[in-house]
């Protein structure tokens, strides 16, 4: 697996142009960043080719018009930003496509008199060799958290800090990821992935009714592949009692739990079901983007 410092360069979008990452800048005043004010996507892109990218664009439309942006002339940027940066993807390499839409830069006012014109931001950075193709993985741990976020997490927006603070609870308690749970007791999504649980060989995820994002992995489980799938409300007490457990996101496709909240899920080790989906995952990836270039 290549190191960082050997990894082809990354390339960013800025002012509808592409620069060398390290180059690009964005004004202050952006309201991304005064605000929170943005709206982002990020996509597998290999080969210059994208994976599910009418999925993730679809999405992007959603979360940008929810932020109360136009969707339309951004949606204009955003395709021709695509086009530029995976153009910029080495053969063989597999990168991540990031892209956000802002309020623009304007005056520091929740409501400027007139309006800043929105911005498209975008960048691709390349990944090592098999960064990919690390699932399931040997298992991870996960702690049970209440849900102290904003209640619009069905947009994929940055109002992230919940996410991280969630994510420092974990680590400070020896895990890697952590699980919001409803204040009705109903468990909804990782910080940055989406849960699933196994029970008697099928697949358990919490519905799109509630406060959680609609992952693009999660559409593929739910509806492309033939693993018995289904969305259902579900409690804590399922959670302790699963076969098996499992987050998926673009970045992980399929990543084993074997621990929540210091408990062993089952046996405490990856299941025969997780597996099997991590590998059709991983197949369909290949499928679709081409294989990556032996390191």
């Amino acid at each position: 697996m290549p190191p960082p410092s050997t990894l082809p360069p990354a390339w960013a979008f800025v002012d509808d142009e592409v620069l060398p990452a390290e180059q690009a800048r964005i004004p202050l005043e952006d309201r991304g960043f005064l605000f929170a004010e943005s709206a982002y996507e990020v996509v597998l892109c290999r080969n210059g080719r994208l994976l599910d990218w009418d999925k993730h664009r679809a999405r992007f439309a959603r979360s940008v018009e929810g932020v109360g942006l136009d969707p339309l002339p951004l949606l204009v940027a955003t395709d021709r930003a695509v086009r530029a940066l995976s153009a910029r993807n080495e053969s063989g390499f597999t990168a991540l496509l990031y892209l956000q839409a802002t309020g623009g830069a304007g005056p520091r006012d929740h409501l400027p008199l007139r309006p800043p014109q929105p911005a498209l931001y975008g960048t691709l950075r390349h990944l090592p060799h098999g960064r990919v193709d690390g699932i399931p993985g040997s298992g991870c741990a996960v702690i049970t958290v209440p849900d102290f976020r904003w209640q619009r997490a069905t947009w994929k927006t940055t109002q992230l800090l919940g996410a991280i603070q969630a994510k420092r609870l974990a680590k400070e308690s020896g895990a890697d990821e952590a699980i919001f749970v409803g204040a009705d007791g109903k468990l909804l999504e990782a910080c940055s992935m989406n849960l699933m649980l196994v029970r008697e060989g099928r697949v358990f995820t919490p519905p799109l009714t509630l406060n959680l994002l609609p992952g693009v992995t999660r559409d593929v489980i739910l509806n492309e592949l033939d693993v018995g799938a289904t969305e259902a409300l579900l409690t804590m007490e399922d959670l302790c009692s699963a076969d098996e457990v499992f987050l998926s996101s673009t970045t992980r496709a399929v990543l084993a739990v074997t621990r929540v909240d210091a408990r062993p899920v089952a046996d405490g080790r990856v299941g025969p079901l997780t597996r099997k989906l991590a590998r059709l995952m991983l197949e369909r990836q290949t499928r679709i983007l081409g294989a990556e270039t032996p390191a």
